[in-house]
This record gives structure tokens, sequence and C-alpha cells, in this order.
């Protein structure tokens, strides 16, 4: 089976044993357009992707949330949220998901309406980083003096979780290989969950020492429950409508 990898540190537990599969490496954006082209029959997919092509999908009880920080998906910004109104807004190409609930934070939170969203190289008064860029930008201390976390915004506004994606098969895909890649992605989970030491030891691209990996990781939820399947009804319902 074609399985995107997202080749971010937050996706790793997902990977970390996996076999057997073909595993093309793919920010979550192009993860979309990949499962929409057919080129691609499983991944952790953007929830605004995995929305917008759900008729073609089965979904699996797996993805990433968080009901705190993220960590990983921030607004690095000149000013507080409650003053981007008339802002410029730059925005990762990498995203499909933290875009929009940004979008609908500053609009429906804050009350506030931007000038103008820019590609991320462009000159802007606030800039939305995710996954591993994220990261690295705090790291290196990015200099602006305020740093957004989107899960914390969404979970302190909803009071729900934040999903950032969920995983889904191409309907197309029988039955008995779904269910082999939801048996294979909990047993990675468990064996990669075990061992975090190896995984900080094996990416240490991003800054993070063995216990700073411990802490990011262990802030996000990989299997869904019920709080998550509220939360991705709550980003459904307030999208609803919303360009």
């Amino acid at each position: 089976m074609r399985v995107g990898r997202i080749p971010y540190l937050n996706s790793e537990p997902f990977y970390w044993g996996l076999r057997g599969h073909d595993l093309p490496p793919l920010v979550p954006r192009a993860l979309g357009q990949a499962v929409a082209a057919g080129e691609v029959d499983a991944g952790p997919l953007s929830l605004v992707d995995f929305f917008r092509l759900e008729p073609a999908l089965a979904p699996l009880p797996f993805g990433i949330a968080t009901s705190g920080p993220a960590q990983s998906v921030v607004l690095f910004s000149d000013r507080p949220p409650k003053e981007l109104h008339g802002a410029v807004i730059g925005v990762t190409s990498e995203t499909s998901t933290s875009v929009r609930i940004l979008r609908l934070l500053l609009a429906a939170k804050y009350e506030v309406e931007p000038r103008a969203w820019v590609d991320a190289g462009a000159g802007c008064d606030a800039l939305l980083l995710i996954g591993d860029q994220a990261l690295r930008a705090l790291h290196d201390r990015h200099p602006a003096p305020h740093r957004i976390d989107i899960g914390t915004e969404w979970v302190e506004w909803t009071g729900l979780p934040c999903v950032f994606a969920r995983w889904a098969v191409r309907a197309s895909v029988g039955q008995m290989e779904r269910q082999a890649l939801e048996a294979a992605l909990g047993a990675t989970l468990d064996h990669a969950l075990a061992d975090l030491p190896r995984i900080a030891a094996a990416r240490p691209d991003v800054g993070l020492d063995e216990r700073g990996v411990r802490s990011y990781l262990g802030g996000f939820t990989y299997r869904f429950g019920p709080d998550e399947e509220r939360g991705i009804a709550e980003l459904r319902r307030h999208l609803a409508g919303v360009v």
C-alpha cells in the first residue's frame, strides 16, 4: 500500500516500526493533493482535507490532536492576536488545516480581520509555521515577541481537543488491507511511544533533547476517542459555509 509519510517529528510514532509499505514523504498539504489524485492510498490527512475527500475515504481511529499546546503550530507575531486587525499574515505552504483554524480564531474569537494573507517568504506582521519548521524557529529563538500556539488557542476557546490530522484509507482499498494497516499502526504506536529515547537520538535536527522529545510527543493524542470526535465535529461545524 502507498502510505503517505508526514516527515515531522510529531508524526514519527506512526512510522517508527511500520514495514511493508511504500512510504513517500509528503507534507500535509501535499499529502491531501496526492490522496485526491489517487497517488497515495492512506495517511494522516490534514483534517480539512479529510473533510473535503471524506466520501472517498474510510477513516481509521488515529490522528494527531492535542488538549493543550501543540508546540509546533505557532503564529510568530509582532503583536498579540487581538491587535492583528489590518495585519499581513504570512503562511507556510505546508499547511491545510492550521491556517483554517487560525483564520477562524482571528475572525470568531478575536474579531479581527487581517489585511492580507501571503506566502511565508513575503514581508508580514505575523508568520504561521507548523511541524518541524515551527520547532526549529522556537529553538533558534525567532525574534517575534509573541508566540501564539494554535492548539492552546483552540482548546481555550472551545474546551475541546484541537485535531490537526486524521488517518484515513481510500475506500477503494480492500477491507482486509485496511484492517491490516490499522493493526500495524496500533502496533507501531505502542513500539514508538515506548522507545522515545531512540526517536530523540534519531531526530536531533529539530533542536530537542531526549527530555524535550518526551514532553513534545507526550502532548499529542494519537488514538482518537469521544473527545477527539467531538473536536472534529466542532471544527466541521465552525467551517460550514466558511471560505
